[in-house]
């Protein structure tokens, strides 16, 4: 049961890796199309070289701010994601120091379980002993 946990989580890690590397590549993909229509919005256009420059500086602006909000937005979902997998492992080893622990007491009560039938037994045969003791001894007198 905890291989297959274990399993489980491992390839919940591989899920997780790969949905931020796909996220690396839209954020990516997405500033270098907003880039490349930047560039070909403005050498296509009839505007003058300082209205021309003045876009250019705009649309810096606006590309920049639309990364950094991206990115925000990238940050609190990685973080949120890091917290509930913290949570799951501190999930996890609650319960498998539970089930660690319901063993250890298991364990602990069959052999007090053992030590007390043995004991009986012994006590048992030792009666018998004695008895067998008592007996041979009436016999010889």
């Amino acid at each position: 049961m905890m291989f297959t946990n274990w399993f489980k989580a491992r390839k919940k890690e591989i899920q997780r890796k790969e949905k931020i590397r796909t996220a690396k590549k839209v954020i990516f993909g997405a500033a270098a199309g907003s880039l490349s229509g930047i560039i070909g919005g403005l050498l296509f256009s009839p505007k003058s070289g300082k209205e021309t420059r003045k876009d250019i500086a705009n649309s810096s602006k606006e590309l920049k701010n639309n990364i950094k909000e991206k990115s925000i937005v990238l940050k609190g979902t990685i973080d949120n994601k890091v917290s509930d997998a913290k949570d799951g492992i501190v999930d996890a080893k609650a319960k498998i120091s539970e089930y660690l622990n319901e063993k250890k007491a298991i364990s602990q009560d069959t052999v007090s379980e053992v030590i007390d039938e043995t004991k009986d037994t012994v006590e048992d045969i030792s009666a018998i002993i004695g008895q067998a003791d008592v007996s041979d001894k009436k016999n010889k007198k």
